[in-house]
């Protein structure tokens, strides 16, 4: 159930329904809430017909969604909730996406829906992670309590420093700081490398999350490659601007553009902007086909309405590696290519946002920096063994 195309059954044209006269929704009004609990095998389209909600406005939601595909986490056990009003039309669908944040796609007028997310406060609680090399890195760390994410990271933010597979010896040791982000009463299940220390002989490799959303080694150097600006070889117009507050043309509300438009033509190969990992790959009726790279950790990009894909879900790809050729699949006006770089689990502006420039730490932020880097050594070198973790929010300034 990784992508939407799964959920949802395509059809060549919308349903038409008659007009609605219920307007935007009235919670007081609301007497028909139907739960389903996604089971393996469900679609959306299922379930919405089991509930009695029309596949007209199960397109209308994908529509709204087509700015932040949130529908493609759907997983057997989330919980979906419909609520009609007393006239039984159908009014809004809400699901968890995990116990910080939630979802709600909310009827506005007889033909849209709009997209709202709602986010507890949350803060992150630090584990520090040791281990010594007897046998691969992996299998080290796995045994050392990280998760294969996590070691994925922790490998990615050290190999241009050292090569895991020969220069490590039996006996090396490791610390690793993982974040867990936490609302007030239980873990969201979001993790992030905060801090690594790898000790080689007379060596030590190190890498530290500064309040840039960057990673530096102790001399602040930063420890991954630049990031492309753009995924394309030359530069084409921008058609549309990233606009967060861009206002929907007819409803009057916001109705954001997180990514920015490039007028390129079909089969203008597209390049990944730095390295990373495949995370999706998909084909939703209004985004098209597109594919999501997971860059570790801060960094994620996006890339949509395009006409072939060259790479699989899991795929390690390499900052310029070809990916796909763009196109003018989904809904789409003409053909171009939706760029979108999203930074903490929030989208930026592509154009202008502070990417890794393998630059230094600027100069006004470097003794701050030296104050959190050596703070964090000293966890991690005073930390105990796995069997007695540090379990506690570490209060340094990027937190």
């Amino acid at each position: 159930m990784d992508h939407l195309a799964n959920l949802v059954k395509q059809s060549d044209s919308e349903a038409i329904e008659p007009p609605s006269q219920s307007g935007a929704p009235n919670p007081a009004q609301a007497t028909h809430v139907v739960h389903h609990k996604v089971q393996p095998g469900d679609s959306l389209s299922s379930i919405f017909s089991e509930a009695g909600a029309s596949q007209a406005d199960l397109n209308r939601i994908m529509k709204a969604d087509v700015e932040y595909l949130a529908l493609e986490t759907l997983r057997p056990g989330t919980e979906l909730e419909l609520t009609f009003d007393k006239q039984g039309e159908f009014q809004q669908l809400a699901l968890d996406l995990d116990p910080a944040r939630s979802l709600a796609y909310t009827r506005v007028d007889k033909d849209t829906f709009e997209y709202q997310e709602t986010v507890q406060n949350t803060h992150w609680v630090s584990e520090v992670l040791k281990g010594s090399i007897h046998g691969s890195f992996y299998q080290s760390a796995l045994n050392a309590g990280l998760s294969k994410t996590q070691t994925a990271s922790v490998q990615k933010l050290l190999e241009y420093q050292i090569n895991f597979r020969r220069e490590l010896r039996a006996g090396d040791t490791f610390s690793v700081i993982v974040g867990h982000e936490r609302t007030a009463t239980e873990s969201t299940g979001k993790t992030r490398i905060e801090a690594v220390s790898l000790e080689r002989g007379n060596r030590t490799h190190t890498a530290f999350l500064f309040d840039d959303g960057n990673y530096y080694d102790q001399n602040g150097k930063s420890v991954l490659p630049a990031f492309r600006r753009l995924p394309t070889a030359k530069s084409f117009r921008v058609s549309s601007n990233f606009n967060p507050n861009r206002l929907h043309p007819i409803t009057g509300r916001r109705s954001p553009h997180n990514g920015v438009d490039l007028a390129t033509p079909i089969g203008t190969p597209v390049m990944s902007t730095g390295d990373g990992v495949v995370e999706r790959v998909g084909n939703h009726r209004y985004a098209g086909k597109y594919v999501d790279i997971n860059h570790g950790n801060a960094y994620k990009t996006r890339y949509l309405h395009l006409d072939k894909i060259f790479v699989r879900k899991g795929q390690q790809v390499r900052r310029g590696e070809k990916i796909a050729n763009s196109g003018n699949t989904g809904r789409s006006t003409g053909p171009h290519l939706h760029f979108e770089l999203h930074m903490n689990q929030k989208p930026v502006n592509p154009l202008k946002a502070d990417i890794p420039t393998s630059a230094d730490v600027p100069k006004t932020a470097l003794k701050q920096f030296e104050k959190v880097a050596e703070y964090k050594l000293a966890v991690m070198r005073d930390a105990a063994s796995r069997s007695n973790l540090i379990l506690a929010g570490i209060d340094t300034p990027f937190d």
